[in-house]
């Protein structure tokens, strides 16, 4: 018998999935591998299970952090949301859920498009031609400086985040010494950030940001109140998911844009097909180099038609499920008219569906938009096969987008 592929899967250095995906969607039944840390688990693979994973109180991450260390060094602490279940995940997501609605999204536009200015102007220093990396100039520090000033986290401070924000997302990069202690500095980071904005708001000068909503979380209602460890935890966590994430998508985003200057054409004559477009890059794109948060099933049930008993640990991939022939017509094609597109699994599904969902969308719209605007042509700067991928980082992606640009002529 053959031994259980080791999970995660090489990452295949492109937007595309691990190679390995393909093998695994095409059984449909749920996948044996053997995890990092040594435990057997079954990957789920097919649209309609990958849903049932991240819908059903039955498969409980909670569950897998008490069984052994998440897939990449960090603590479990640290990442409050993502590995945990009712009622302490649904009282975490609760506080939070206000800053992130579409209502409020729709409140930040005008900053968002505004920034975006800002950030090509810095970029360009009113040039009418150049070369510039986008990974550096813009698609990480606009999502970076937009999650900065929502949290009420100083723009000044962005450098040195930053530079934790790469140990503590790498999988294998760094040690676990190295790995804790710059989780100790980030704690202790935002520790100090939320005493300073209580000691403002106890002043009479509270600033208008989550992490002082988050600090101030009335105490006369201990079931809705959080610990300051749970602020300090949650105001990393966000800091990192609100740029990390959307930023290095936002460079994928562009990379697929730069293949089809076709594409790039049509949206700037019909911005309002930007949308639709950037659901499809995120359903085609694949983010998650380590494959997805396993889970623990607590009581027998069935996948794909396979029964699978209480105690395995199961492991849903929404990039796999993204590529579902069940549900996606040609899914391996890059396609920005997809009618069925509305059925991706980019953020996620369910209880775990990605708070800043609307953000980051909104975030990649007016991004992109911004970029089309601005520039007349825009084309890699290196042959593409000399960009470098982010290959021992949990978030995939490139490490750096250099590109040529000329600029449009714009109105006075």
């Amino acid at each position: 018998m053959t031994d259980p592929a080791r999970f995660p899967f090489p990452p295949a250095g492109d937007v595309r999935p691990p190679d390995g995906y393909h093998g695994v969607l095409r059984t449909g039944a749920p996948h044996p591998v053997q995890l990092s840390s040594g435990q057997p688990a079954l990957l789920v693979t097919r649209h309609q299970d990958v849903t049932a994973v991240l819908g059903d109180d039955r498969f409980s991450r909670a569950g897998y952090t008490e069984l052994a260390r998440p897939l990449f060094a960090r603590k479990t602490e640290s990442v409050l949301l993502a590995t945990a279940d009712a009622p302490d995940h649904t009282r975490r997501r609760r506080a939070i859920l206000p800053a992130f609605t579409a209502r409020q999204v729709r409140l930040l536009n005008p900053r968002l498009e505004a920034l975006a200015e800002e950030l090509l102007d810095e970029l360009t220093g009113g040039a009418a031609t150049g070369e510039a990396d986008l990974v550096g100039g813009f698609t990480v520090p606009f999502p970076m400086r937009v999650i900065c000033e929502v949290l009420g986290v100083p723009l000044d401070d962005g450098p040195a985040l930053r530079a934790d924000v790469d140990v503590l997302m790498s999988t294998s990069g760094h040690t676990r010494e190295e790995v804790a202690a710059t989780q100790a500095r980030m704690d202790g980071y935002f520790a100090a950030l939320v005493a300073a904005k209580r000691r403002a708001a106890e002043a009479g000068t509270p600033a208008d940001d989550l992490l002082t909503r988050l600090a101030l979380r009335p105490a006369d209602d201990p079931g809705q109140r959080l610990s300051d460890q749970e602020v300090v935890a949650l105001g990393s966590g966000m800091l990192m998911a609100g740029y990390e994430t959307t930023g290095n998508s936002f460079g994928m985003c562009v990379l697929l844009l730069l293949r089809h200057p076709a594409l790039a054409r049509t949206l700037r004559e019909r911005p309002d097909r930007i949308p639709a477009a950037v659901e499809e890059m995120l359903r085609y794109t694949s983010l998650n180099n380590t494959g997805g948060a396993p889970h623990l099933v607590t009581e027998d049930t069935e996948l794909g038609g396979c029964p699978v008993a209480a105690g395995r640990i199961v492991v849903p991939l929404t990039e796999a499920a993204n590529r579902d022939p069940a549900v996606f017509t040609d899914p391996d094609a890059f396609d920005p008219d997809r009618p069925d597109v509305a059925a991706h699994l980019a953020f996620g599904h369910g209880r775990h569906l990605c708070l800043g969902a609307e953000l980051a969308r909104a975030e990649l719209r007016i991004g992109l938009g911004a970029l089309l605007r601005r520039f007349d042509t825009l084309e890699l700067a290196v042959p593409e096969a000399a960009l470098e991928w982010r290959r021992s980082m949990f978030i995939n992606g490139v490490w750096r987008l250099p590109v040529r640009w000329t600029t449009a002529e714009r109105p006075a």
